[in-house]
């Protein structure tokens, strides 16, 4: 009781001496200054003024500070220049099921677009569609959103079911504008030797995007090939 008390009086001095309240201690810095553990069970509202309550914020945002006397205030990552992670896919089956797509037969490949196929991600592992859409039978990706887009697709070409002397040759992989016009805006071309039977490209691209465009990852090679396991990730840069 007698501790009580002497909490109680330190309380009223800390209001009358110093207009400010100090709990669990004589001698408060600020206009409540607590000395041990604070539970907030409904709203942390900040700023405000003397007729308006402050912000609770939205579900998922942080505080952040504004600097000595200012208050704080709530945001979220999407308006703190991050990217965000927008899609995340993977091919996880083999592209023809039976056979092989035919190659060139010869260089460049980069000449060769009949030839060329798309890469098709089987598996939708993350997506946002506020951003973009994916159809998954085409491989083609619409931009909903305008603004950097971070792409960057890792591809597997298989060889094995051409016979010796035919797994010798180049590969191309591209990241692809469809539409409004078709323009490369990352690739990759790489040659192999003799008995190569997988092949791996790993490429990126930071391109901007306006709402309504399209694009895809291609592949060629001058042999034989198939397409297997691969995956693909796109962020987004928030303005």
């Amino acid at each position: 009781m007698k501790k009580q008390l002497s909490y109680m009086a330190l309380f009223v001095m800390s209001c009358s001496l110093n207009a400010q309240v100090g709990i669990l201690t004589p001698t408060p810095q600020h206009t409540l200054h607590v000395n041990g553990s604070l539970q907030v069970v409904k709203d942390l509202n900040v700023g405000g003024g003397p007729k308006t309550t402050g912000s609770s914020g939205n579900p998922g945002d942080f505080l952040v500070s504004n600097g000595s006397g200012n208050a704080p205030v709530w945001k979220n990552i999407a308006s703190e220049n991050f990217l965000k992670v927008i899609f995340v896919g993977n091919k996880t089956n083999i592209n023809p099921s039976s056979g092989s797509y035919t190659g060139t037969g010869s260089n460049p490949v980069s000449t060769h677009e009949s030839y060329t196929q798309t890469y098709v991600y089987n598996v939708s592992n993350k997506i946002d569609n506020a951003y973009l859409t994916y159809n998954s039978t085409t491989g083609l990706f619409t931009v909903v959103k305008a603004g950097f887009y971070n792409i960057v697709p890792y591809i597997t070409y298989d060889l094995s079911l051409n016979g010796n002397g035919y797994t010798a040759g180049t590969a191309k992989s591209s990241i692809q504008k469809v539409s409004s016009s078709t323009v490369t805006l990352a690739s990759i071309s790489t040659g192999h030797g003799e008995r190569t039977l997988t092949v791996n490209h790993n490429l990126s691209s930071i391109s901007y995007l306006n709402a309504g465009e399209t694009f895809r990852v291609r592949c060629v090679y001058t042999q034989d090939f198939r397409l297997s396991s691969g995956n693909i990730y796109i962020t987004y840069l928030t303005p």
